[in-house]
């Protein structure tokens, strides 16, 4: 027996004992080979030798890079603001507007009815002239304020219709706004006259938006109330303030329109400050009751009228029989407007 066989040996022995075992150990086909070729037994010595000194070395786990003394700030999301009129508004309040239907005020979920239908076509030129075309390069072509000569023509109803009808569409929002601070007749139908609003973010800048407006139970329709009574609401108007403001209304959202329910242009001063800062305007005149010389003078108090719509309200049902309907119920006799445009130089 040679030097090679004897450490074979050896080894194989040495291992039995560490089992606990006294008997040779069994005769396996390495073994075997091992017998008629010492030398690749030797190297299967060998290798064994490694391998078992490499498991006896503790597992070492992977080092974690140092952290930093000062962690990077996480990045920050998209700079979309929220959504004033569906998300991030603080108030809890929520005006009903399904209780008003009675009234002849439209609801989502209604039938369709001709007053339905008629604020279909009063809204479609709008929509045109502030979304599309030319129109669309018009700065604040998405303010809207609808207004009369005279108080009684029916302009709130128009305004709260008009912003209803506009949030029924599937890529718009409507935000209305009670403008008429020395009478705010939006906010004493909405029943919200006792709380902040235009005025008081006027007053004080600081005060945050979504801490005024209001939620309706008509999905993508925000009301902003008109706030306190103030005896300087003329230049409340006409400040830099309100400049700033409707800059934010206008420009915040892509898809909203503004609407603001204005006082009568012959009845304050505050309706002309306000027109002036409209991208269009929208003129209510009651059927068969205003005479024409009032609604011309009204129009005089605009600097221009190329912006200007006009909406026939209270018309009798007869008015459409020739014709006009299409079916619908004539059961109402309140509000029904029929829109057109008003161009400058026109004597109707």
């Amino acid at each position: 027996m040679n030097i090679i066989e004897k450490a074979v040996e050896k080894l194989l022995g040495e291992k039995a004992a560490a089992a606990g075992g006294t008997s040779e150990p069994p005769i396996t086909a390495e073994s075997a080979a091992a017998a008629h070729n010492p030398e690749a037994a030797a190297a299967g010595v060998e290798a064994a030798v490694q391998i078992d000194e490499q498991a006896a070395q503790p597992i070492q786990a992977p080092q974690q890079p140092p952290m930093a003394a000062n962690p990077p700030p996480p990045i920050a999301e998209d700079s979309v603001p929220e959504r004033d009129d569906d998300e991030g508004l603080t108030n809890d309040h929520v005006i009903s507007i399904s209780s008003l239907a009675r009234e002849g005020v439209l609801t989502p979920d209604a039938e369709r009815s001709r007053t339905a239908e008629e604020y279909r076509m009063i809204k479609r030129p709008l929509l045109t002239r502030a979304f599309s075309g030319a129109g669309a390069t018009v700065a604040h072509r998405n303010l809207i304020m609808c207004t009369s000569s005279v108080e009684g023509e029916g302009k709130t109803f128009t305004s709260l219709n008009l912003a209803i009808s506009i949030a029924m569409e599937l890529d718009r929002t409507v935000l209305l706004v009670d403008a008429d601070l020395a009478k705010p007749g939006l906010s004493r139908v909405l029943n919200i006259n006792n709380r902040p609003g235009l005025t008081d973010r006027l007053i004080n800048e600081d005060v945050d938006l979504k801490d005024l407006l209001l939620r309706t139970d008509v999905p993508k329709l925000t009301v902003l109330p008109a706030g306190r009574r103030h005896r300087r609401s003329t230049e409340l108007l006409a400040s830099n303030n309100m400049r700033a403001l409707l800059d934010e209304l206008a420009l915040r959202y892509p898809d909203r329109v503004v609407l603001f329910d204005s006082p009568p242009l012959l009845a304050t001063s505050e309706a002309g400050v306000l027109a002036q800062q409209m991208g269009q305007i929208c003129l209510v005149v009651e059927s068969t009751v205003t005479p024409q010389f009032l609604v011309k003078d009204a129009l005089r108090q605009l600097a221009s009228t190329d912006n200007v719509s006009l909406v026939l309200n209270k018309c009798k049902p007869d008015l459409f029989l020739g014709g006009y309907g299409y079916g619908y119920n004539y059961r109402y006799g309140y509000g029904y407007g029929y829109g057109y445009g008003y161009g400058q130089g026109s004597d109707n």
